[in-house]
């Protein structure tokens, strides 16, 4: 779709849209994604990012788009391009969040602009999160997510197991599609092989980028408690044919991480800094 001025104007016209979501913060999520994690909850604390998995609420199918994500219009600008994605954030925890206790979460657009890049016109539309729970602020939150075009086929840094190097990783299918399940997330990149190829230009299932931002964050913070900061830019896709790594910076006050795929090429850098 050609990006007119009257396209433009609607969609910069969603800045200052407000959303408000409550959540009883029931255990099962959190402990749903810790175990796809390989870890186990220590406390009634909820780890930083993973209230991800809380304050999502079900679509119903008239209001889905062909992707599978809430038709855009609704709360997001229908920016008139086929790919969207979660491209940063920046997560602050001024207190932990508790399980089992209820907490509302206010959400608005802060900014939305369209901007060109190496693949053509992309849209970046900016949302502010706050969370509490009992009057008492938790979280403030960056979400950056970005609209484009598809451009030429993705590439695909594929191996097979045996030369899997030392030190790296690939994501299963089986924990896409439980990831998808326990953050109630149906964008069809994650589990729908036909569509990523025929639609989406990518080669195989795309790794859930807030997946990788978890795991990145996880492995940042060691036993760290609250107050603590997160900032996370994701820089390219990872597939389930990818193997990757984890490569932290020395552990400090200020400490920086990435993802590395086998190619060499970084998918995602993050800083961790205790407040």
């Amino acid at each position: 779709m050609r990006l007119t001025s009257e396209i433009r104007s609607a969609c910069e016209g969603h800045v200052g849209r407000v959303r408000i979501v409550e959540d009883t913060m029931a255990p099962e999520p959190a402990e749903k994604l810790a175990t796809l994690l390989g870890q186990e909850l220590s406390s009634e604390e909820l780890p930083p990012t993973f209230h991800w998995a809380y304050f999502n609420k079900g679509i119903p199918a008239a209001e889905l788009s062909g992707d599978m994500h809430e038709r855009t219009g609704r709360f997001l600008p229908a920016a008139p391009f086929h790919r969207r994605m979660w491209a940063a954030g920046d997560v602050s925890v001024l207190q932990p969040l508790r399980l089992g206790s209820p907490a509302t979460r206010r959400s608005t657009i802060t900014d939305v602009a369209f901007k060109d890049g190496k693949s053509g016109q992309m849209c970046f539309v900016t949302l502010s999160h706050r969370i509490e729970q009992q009057g008492v602020p938790c979280i403030d939150e960056t979400q950056t997510i970005v609209y484009r075009d598809r451009g030429r086929m993705e590439s695909d840094p594929r191996r097979t197991r045996e030369e899997e190097p030392d030190g790296y990783f690939t994501h299963p299918d089986s924990q896409l599609w439980f990831y998808s399940a326990v953050t109630h997330n149906g964008h069809r990149i994650h589990w729908d092989r036909a569509f990523c190829r025929e639609i989406e230009g990518y080669p195989d299932l795309v790794v859930h980028g807030p997946l990788m931002a978890t795991e990145l964050c996880e492995a940042m913070r060691g036993d760290l408690s609250s107050p603590q900061r997160f900032k996370f830019r994701a820089q390219a896709p990872v597939f389930t044919t990818t193997p990757v790594r984890i490569v932290l910076g020395m552990p400090r006050k200020e400490r920086t991480g990435e993802i590395q795929r086998v190619d060499g090429i970084i998918s995602m850098t993050a800083t961790h800094i205790a407040l």
